[in-house]
């Protein structure tokens, strides 16, 4: 991991910036893929006094992560935008985790058999079982009642046949009707 300070109106003394390294190189235990940190410490004076500003722009893989923080005192600041790249990081590796795990849910499971010498495939999606109650209406008052429920598709029993049917959203704007045959 590469760790680079520089100052902005500013100068960056040996202290400050061993200080901004120790606590940025806290950051490898969060994720070994970052690959380099920029640290720029500014300094701004302000009718409501002095003010540090710590601006960190953090390189994993390939995504840039930003914080940035002002406080009276630059050590604060430091440790600021560090808690502030601590979560954002943290952040990520928990929405990649789920990610991945998502991903790998959906793929199959296989096993091998060792009475028969055969692979087997098994499948991880769930069927979710769903009851409902379809009351009889018409078919423009089904399409009603999809646009409604903001739905892809909408189950009823037709009115007219008193059998039930389904209408849905076409890809093409239009509406579906399926229909069981007599």
């Amino acid at each position: 991991m590469n760790i680079i300070v520089h100052g902005r109106h500013l100068e960056v003394t040996e202290g400050i910036k061993n200080y901004a390294e120790t606590r940025m190189a806290k950051l490898k235990k969060y994720s070994e893929n970052i690959m380099q940190i920029h640290l720029t410490l500014s300094a701004a004076k302000l009718k409501t006094g002095n003010y540090q500003t710590a601006d960190a722009l953090m390189n994993v893989n390939g995504l840039v992560i930003k914080a940035m923080a002002t406080e009276p005192d630059l050590y604060a600041a430091i440790d600021k935008v560090t808690d502030i790249l601590e979560g954002q990081i943290a952040k990520h590796k928990e929405k990649n985790k789920d990610y991945r795990n998502a991903h790998y849910t959906a793929q199959k499971k296989i096993r091998l058999n060792p009475e028969t010498g055969m692979v087997e495939t098994e499948s991880q999606k769930k069927i979710v079982p769903v009851s409902l109650q379809p009351r009889p209406m018409g078919i423009e008052e089904a399409i009603l009642q999809l646009e409604a429920l903001d739905k892809d598709f909408y189950v009823f029993v037709n009115a007219e046949t008193e059998t039930m049917n389904v209408v849905y959203k076409r890809r093409d704007g239009n509406y579906g009707h399926v229909e069981p045959l007599k």
